[in-house]
């Protein structure tokens, strides 16, 4: 299906897809230092059922790396939902793999009309995530008195 680079916000990102252009879609998110190339393994067999589009983040892979580029995780995960506009994909299973996955959650969040399902692999959770331990919530001490 090919391997454009697009212009999104903040610069170019390469895209790479495989499998039948009807097919429901899989857009699987590479974790830091990665590029859509950690995922060739699984790819042939992904693709005999979807379409599977690899993303690049930017300042990976074959994706531009401009200095002063916002290289945030909300910023990384705008810039696949516009990739996938761009595209002209309206729904997708999101995937990601280690820091990939914070970038999945993160376009997830932005964008639940496009996000049908979240798949995270070796992702840990962010210090966000962190739930404050007070009444009704985790583990308890006994008091005394």
């Amino acid at each position: 299906m090919g391997h454009p680079t697009l212009p999104v916000g903040g610069g170019e990102i390469h895209v790479a897809q495989d499998g039948p252009a009807g097919a429901p879609v899989l857009v699987l998110i590479h974790g830091f230092t990665a590029s859509g190339r950690s995922w060739d393994a699984l790819v042939p067999l992904l693709a005999e059922s979807h379409r599977v589009i690899r993303v690049d983040l930017l300042g990976h892979g074959r994706s531009a790396k401009p200095g002063g580029a916002g290289y945030t995780i909300a910023e990384q995960g705008r810039r696949v939902g516009e990739a996938l506009d761009r595209l002209g994909v309206r729904r997708a299973i999101a995937v990601g793999h280690s820091t990939g996955g914070s970038v999945a959650t993160a376009l997830t969040e932005q964008r639940p009309d496009l996000v049908t399902a979240l798949a995270l692999i070796n992702t840990g959770p962010s210090i966000g995530a962190h739930i404050a331990q007070g009444p009704g919530g985790g583990s308890s001490t006994p008091r005394s008195g």
